[in-house]
C-alpha cells in the first residue's frame, strides 16, 4: 500500500492537500509562517518590475553543507523505505554529530532552503521542521515567530498522525526514541510558551502582548490536551494495555501506533501535574503496565524517568509519602545501575537534573515520613545531601521551601492571563499556589519527627513529661498527638493501578493514649538475613565485572 503522503504527491497536491487532511490548516499555516521560497520571491519581483522601479533586496538563501545534504537525502530515503533501524541511526547519531559540528550556535537551514535543494515532499518537510524547531528550543534563543511556527507544524503533524491512526494506515514509521522526543517536546514547547507569556506580560512588553492578543489559539491549553487525548483514543492503546491478546491490528501489531498512544498517556500525566491536578494526572496512567516483567516505558530511559518523577511528585502532594519514597527509590536505584540517556542527546542534561530533583523530593518525603531506604541511596544522601537532611530533620521551613522550589515541576496556569490587568498580574502565581499548599501541610507536621524521636526512648510516658521534653504545654501536646495519629495514616499501594492502596499506619512509632499516659510500641524493622547476603553478593559481582573491564 502506498503511504498517504506519497499519494498526495502523485496527485500533484503537495502542502495544500496535506493541509486539507489536517483540517484545512495547510495554506493558512503556510501564510502564518511568513516565509516564501527564493523562487516565489523572484517571480513576484519579475511581475512587479513594471509597476514599480524600486529594486527588491536580494533574498538571503541558506546554504546546505554537503554532509548535511547527504544526511537529509538519507533521511528522505529511509522515510520512504520505512526503515526504522536506519532512521534510528540517522536520528540518534548522525543528526547530533552534524549539529555539534555545524549548528552548535546557529539554526539548521530553514525549510524553504531544504524544499528547494533537497525535496518538497510534505511529510519529509514536516518532520524536518520538527527537528529544526527542536534544535532552536534546545540551543538558541526562541522568538515568538519560532513558537508560532513550531505550533503550526505540530498541528499539521499531529492532525496527520491522528487521521492515519483513525484510518488504520500510518504514513510513517519512526523509531521509539524519535516518537518519545516528539511527544515530549510538544508538551515542553507548550510549557515554555506559558511561562514566557507570563514574563512578557509582567514586563509590559507591548509587542509581545499584541502578539498574544492576535494569536489566542497558539499553544492553547485545551487544544494541547485535546491533541493528547485524541492520540490516546485513536491509537486504542488502553485496549491493548487492558488485554494484550484481544486484538490483531493497530496497537496489537504496530509498534509505532502502540508507542504513540503510550507516550501520549505519559504526557497527559505531565500536563495535569503542571496544572496542579494530581488525582486526574494519576488517573490517566491507571492502565499503565506496571506489573509487566518489562513494561513499555523501559524502552526509553527518558520516558521511565518522566513517569516516576511525576508519579512520585503526585504521591508527595497527595500526602502518600510511603508511595512517594518507594517510587523515587526504585527509579534512583535503577539510574545508579544504568548509563541512561545518550550523552549526545539534547535530553541528557535534563535527565541528569531530574535525578538531582528526585533526590531532593525524596529528602522532603523522608523528613515528613521517616523510613528505611536502600543502602546505596542512604550513602549518596549522607555524602551529597547530609547538610540539607539535617536542616529538614530540624524542621527548618526555609530548607523545605528551597528544595521544593528547586525540585517541583514548572507549573503553568490553564487559562491565559488578563491582558488589561498588567499591574496586578503575578507571573509566578501557579508556582506560589502549589508552594503555599505544600508549606501549609509541612507546618502541620513539623513537630511530628521530634515527638516521635522522644517516644522511641520510652514504652510508656506521662503526657506532662512528654510535653516538657517537647517544650509545649499539655493541651498543645494532645493536639499534636492527634495530628500524629491522623497524618501518619496513609494510603499505601502494594499492586495494581497507581491510585490503588489500602489505609496503613506509616509511623516508626505506634502509640495510644490512656488517660494521662502515652503507651508506645516502637517498630523496629529487621531485614531478613537472606536479603542482606544476596545484596552483598550482587555488590561483589558488580565489583568483579568492573575489575574485569579495567
Amino acid at each position: 500500500l502506498k503511504p498517504r503522503w506519497l499519494e498526495l504527491l502523485g496527485s500533484g497536491r503537495s502542502r495544500n492537500a496535506l493541509g486539507a487532511l489536517s483540517g484545512g490548516r495547510g495554506s493558512a499555516a503556510m501564510a502564518a509562517d511568513g516565509k516564501k521560497t527564493a523562487r516565489q520571491l523572484a517571480d513576484e519581483e519579475e511581475s512587479d518590475s513594471d509597476a514599480s522601479e524600486v529594486p527588491l533586496e536580494p533574498v538571503r538563501r541558506d546554504t546546505i553543507p554537503s554532509a548535511v545534504d547527504h544526511f537529509l537525502g538519507q533521511l528522505l530515503e529511509a522515510l520512504k523505505k520505512r526503515a526504522i533501524p536506519e532512521l534510528h541511526k540517522l536520528y540518534e547519531d548522525t543528526f547530533n554529530k552534524l549539529t555539534n559540528e555545524n549548528y552548535a550556535n546557529k539554526k539548521w537551514p530553514n525549510a524553504d532552503a531544504v524544499k528547494e535543494q533537497v525535496s518538497g515532499e510534505p511529510l519529509f518537510l514536516i518532520l524536518y521542521k520538527e527537528l529544526y524547531y527542536r534544535h532552536i528550543y534546545a540551543r538558541l534563543s526562541v522568538s515568538l515567530e519560532d513558537r508560532r511556527g513550531s505550533w503550526e507544524n505540530y498541528c499539521k503533524l499531529l492532525d496527520l498522525i491522528i487521521s492515519d491512526l483513525e484510518s488504520g494506515e500510518l504514513s510513517m514509521l519512526l523509531p521509539a526514541q524519535w516518537l518519545w522526543d516528539m511527544t515530549d517536546e510538544f508538551v515542553y514547547h507548550y510549557q515554555t510558551f506559558c511561562m514566557m507569556r507570563g514574563k512578557a506580560i509582567k514586563a509590559q512588553k507591548e509587542n509581545d502582548v499584541a502578539f498574544f492578543r492576535e494569536n489566542p489559539d497558539v499553544w492553547k491549553t485545551t487544544t494541547v490536551l485535546t491533541y493528547l487525548h485524541r492520540l490516546v483514543r485513536a491509537s486504542k492503546v488502553e485496549n491493548y494495555l487492558m488485554d494484550k491478546t484481544s486484538g490483531t491490528n493497530g496497537p496489537f501489531s504496530c509498534e509505532t501506533t502502540r508507542l504513540l498512544g503510550y507516550f501520549s498517556l505519559m504526557q497527559l500525566l505531565r500536563v495535569h501535574s503542571l496544572l496542579g491536578d494530581y488525582h486526574l494526572a494519576m488517573r490517566t496512567i491507571q492502565r499503565i503496565d506496571m506489573q509487566e516483567e518489562v513494561p513499555l516505558f523501559c524502552k526509553i530511559p527518558a520516558c521511565h524517568v518522566t513517569l516516576y518523577y511525576y508519579m512520585g511528585f503526585a504521591y508527595l502532594m497527595m500526602r502518600r509519602y510511603a508511595d512517594a519514597i518507594r517510587t523515587f527509590s526504585e527509579i534512583l536505584v535503577f539510574l545508579s545501575k544504568t548509563s541512561g540517556v545518550n550523552h549526545m542527546s539534547y535530553q541528557f542534561d535534563a535527565m541528569s537534573k531530574k535525578q538531582d530533583q528526585m533526590y531532593a523530593l525524596m529528602l522532603i518525603a523522608l523528613a515528613l515520613s521517616p523510613r528505611q531506604i536502600d543502602e546505596s541511596l542512604e550513602k549518596t544522601i549522607r555524602d551529597k545531601h547530609g547538610e540539607k537532611q539535617a536542616r529538614l530533620r530540624g524542621g527548618e521551613e526555609l530548607c523545605f521551601e528551597e528544595l521544593f522550589s528547586y525540585a517541583c515541576p514548572k507549573f503553568v496556569s490553564a487559562a491565559p492571563p488578563d491582558y488589561e490587568a498588567n499591574e496586578s498580574f503575578n507571573a509566578n502565581e501557579a508556582h506560589q499556589r502549589q508552594l503555599h499548599l505544600f508549606l501549609q501541610e509541612m507546618r502541620q507536621q513539623q513537630f511530628l519527627p521530634r515527638i516521635g524521636a522522644y517516644m522511641k526512648l520510652y514504652t510508656a510516658i506521662t503526657t506532662t513529661k512528654l510535653a516538657q521534653l517537647c517544650d509545649m504545654d499539655t493541651d498543645a501536646l494532645r493536639d499534636q498527638l492527634m495530628c500524629v495519629m491522623h497524618k501518619t495514616s496513609q494510603k499505601v499501594r502494594s499492586n495494581g493501578a497507581p491510585l490503588n492502596g489500602e489505609p496503613s499506619h506509616c509511623s516508626e512509632v505506634e502509640f495510644y493514649l490512656d488517660g494521662d499516659m502515652v503507651h508506645i510500641n516502637a517498630q523496629r524493622i529487621e531485614r531478613d538475613h537472606g536479603e542482606v547476603f544476596l545484596e552483598q553478593i550482587l555488590k561483589f559481582q558488580d565489583l568483579l565485572k568492573k575489575m574485569e573491564k579495567s
